[in-house]
Order: structure tokens, then C-alpha cells, then sequence
């Protein structure tokens, strides 16, 4: 398994994931924006097909995972807990104090995953994710990061 960085080639392979996951999928557009707009984008690919992929939007104060997606036929294989523990070092070492991320109050696999992964619950977003026939509310969840990339460049005196 190696990692990369999502592209246009992928596109095929991130729609087909992402079907396979949401009951309301983002659309083609939608990823080719996040691609265009230069989100963090990670792939995760044995040899060339794509297993699992994350788009995160990254900043100093708080970073946001806006989509992860792992293929039906290979959940619960721990490819998931990878993707995003490799998106949320990614976040520390760019200076982000934080990651927040919505899930679906449904997705109780998606939200054990985060738990475990130190993320709390610390809101509710009302009628967040469509769905074909309504909405659905998110549970708003949060880790904090260590200390960014600061703590690991420069010195301080005691």
C-alpha cells in the first residue's frame, strides 16, 4: 500500500467509493473543485488501484476533514484509522492547532473510528447532510493536536 497525492486520474475511483458510502455522494464537481482549490488530498492505492482517500482543508487554527472515503469490499481492514491518522499528521506538521469533522449521527462505525482516534463529540449541526428523501443531523466532533509545527522547530527557554 503507498500513498499519494489525489488527482484527476482518480476521479473514476473517488465517485466510485464515494456511491458506495453516502446516500447523497458528492457530486464529480465537487471533487474537482476541493482538487482545484488545493485541499491536502491523500490517495491510498495498492499497487494502482485506489483503496481509500481524505481531502482536508488545513490551517493554522483548526483544520477540517470535509471527506474520507475506504471501498466497500475493503472496510474494517483498518484502512480508514490509516488515511486519517496520516491526514491529521499532515495537519500538525503544517501548524494546525486542531481537526474537527461532521458524521453522520447514523454512521456509528465512522463515529466509533473517531473516538477512538481521540475526537469528542462537542455539537450537533441540525439537518447537516441531505439525504434522498430529507436530512440528517451531524454530530460536530474535535481532536487538538499536539503543539503544531512551532513546537517542533524552535526552542524556548525556560
Amino acid at each position: 500500500m503507498e500513498y499519494s497525492y489525489l488527482n484527476l486520474g482518480h476521479l473514476s475511483s473517488i465517485l466510485k467509493i464515494e456511491r458506495g458510502s453516502n446516500p447523497y455522494p458528492w457530486s464529480e464537481l465537487n471533487f474537482k473543485d476541493c482538487l482545484e482549490q488545493g485541499y491536502y488530498s491523500l490517495a491510498l492505492e495498492d499497487q494502482t488501484e485506489l483503496v481509500g482517500f481524505a481531502i482536508m482543508a488545513i490551517s493554522t487554527e483548526e483544520s477540517h476533514l470535509l471527506n474520507i472515503g475506504v471501498r466497500e469490499d475493503l472496510r474494517g481492514r483498518g484502512h480508514g484509522e490509516a488515511i486519517l491518522k496520516k491526514m491529521m499528521t499532515a495537519a500538525e506538521v503544517m501548524g494546525s492547532k486542531k481537526v474537527i469533522l461532521e458524521v453522520r449521527i447514523s454512521n456509528a462505525i465512522a463515529y466509533k473510528l473517531y473516538e477512538k482516534l481521540g475526537f469528542q463529540e462537542i455539537a450537533i449541526r441540525k439537518d447537516y447532510y441531505r439525504l434522498p428523501e430529507g436530512r440528517e443531523d451531524a454530530f460536530v466532533m474535535s481532536k487538538s493536536l499536539k503543539k503544531g509545527l512551532k513546537s517542533k522547530l524552535f526552542f524556548t527557554e525556560s
